[in-house]
């Protein structure tokens, strides 16, 4: 029966990405992007616009289906030191009953002296919680209804041989939770049970040399950022948060490339449950619920192996470790969650190398089945 209902998902994201779209004056057909193609506006322009239908399958939102419109473009048509910039705007439903409205944005000005990244969105989000820690019980899983509003902007400068530096400006609150009756959120003794309004700014330094946003074959990226919510910007918690992001992609051979990624969050003061880090998800760990384990402290280092096969077709294998925890002191290799698995990827834009990711992963006694857009990291 299992292999069935996966067997339907697989045909299901397939139907919707061969369906045809008849683009407006001046935009790509479905066609022409499925097959990374361009007309020769398009090419004299650098830009190109799909608006497509779209299903994916996490196990935070069982299966979704929806709408996506995606731009590729650059501001100056000319420049050919700076890469592509993107938006992608999309509307999600899912048999979980939630509804995601989302644009995330990635966009270089003239020769890359600024860098512009943000996410806006409003979410109708059932999710489950497991409690708080690096031991609780799968059985423990509570089911909440909530409301989700994001947003996030970010302006970095430019200084030179890929390296940015700027602020960040962030706005988050969830409302409207309704937990279970009796579970852990109901009964109040977890930080940010009633709700959320945080408001903070930050720090953010990134070195980036990938040849490619989406989808990198060589080159490195490093991140770093803060975040200091307080009550002085208006925020309902005070709390501090710090990331580091470091991922390294290798060619080993034509067709094949070996990416890494290791990642720590930290953060201190009153930090709500929803701001905690959270190990699992499609991108971090995949086989974990994302927030089957979360605390203050995160640390994460993942591999994955990718081959291409052909143009369009290509496989992964992956694997990784990481942990939560309430300080770094508490952190104990031997107690590392572990995380591997594989995957099929399918090409929908060779030019810019946008792939369709379906992977299988596998956890400590639990398993999940992935189908996305782009590379988990």
């Amino acid at each position: 029966m299992y292999k069935t209902i996966t067997l339907f998902k697989l045909i299901f994201i397939f139907v919707l990405l061969k369906l045809p779209y008849a683009g407006t004056s001046g935009a790509l057909s479905y066609r022409s992007f499925f097959a990374g193609d361009t007309t020769k506006q398009n090419k004299e322009k650098k830009n190109s616009f799909v608006a497509l239908p779209v299903a994916f399958y996490t196990p935070e939102t069982t299966l979704a289906f929806g709408g996506v419109m995606i731009n590729l473009f650059k501001l100056d048509p000319n420049d050919t030191l700076t890469r592509t910039s993107n938006v992608r705007t999309a509307l999600i439903y899912t048999l979980r009953n939630q509804i995601i409205l989302s644009s995330d944005y990635n966009v270089f000005l003239k020769e890359e002296k600024f860098q512009i990244r943000g996410n806006f969105s409003f979410l109708t989000f059932p999710d489950n919680f497991y409690g708080i820690g690096n031991d609780t019980e799968l059985d423990n899983i509570e089911v909440y209804d909530n409301n989700i509003f994001n947003f996030t902007f970010r302006l970095m400068r430019n200084v030179g041989n890929g390296f940015f530096v700027g602020g960040m400006y962030n706005f988050y609150s969830m409302f409207n939770i309704q937990p279970e009756e009796g579970r852990m959120l109901e009964n109040g003794s977890i930080e940010g049970s009633e709700g959320v309004a945080l408001s903070g700014i930050g720090l953010i330094a990134t070195y980036d040399k990938r040849d490619n946003v989406l989808n990198a074959t060589r080159g490195h990226y490093l991140e770093f950022s803060s975040r200091f919510y307080a009550k002085a910007f208006g925020s309902s918690n005070g709390f501090q948060f710090w990331e580091f992001d470091l991922r390294k992609y290798f060619p080993l051979k034509k067709r094949h490339v070996f990416a890494i990624q290791g990642k720590v969050e930290l953060s201190s003061g009153d930090v709500p449950f929803q701001k905690l880090a959270l190990l699992g998800g499609d991108k971090l760990l995949r086989g974990y619920y994302r927030g089957r384990y979360r605390d203050k402290n995160l640390y994460v280092v993942q591999g994955e192996y990718r081959y291409k096969i052909s143009n369009r077709f290509g496989v992964v294998i992956f694997g990784g470790l990481g942990d939560v925890g309430p300080q770094l002191s508490t952190f104990k290799i031997n107690e590392s969650k572990a995380s591997y698995g594989g995957g099929l990827r399918v090409a929908l834009n060779r030019k810019e190398r946008i792939n369709v990711r379906i992977d299988y992963g596998f956890g400590f006694g639990v398993s999940n089945f992935y189908i996305n857009l782009a590379e988990a990291f």
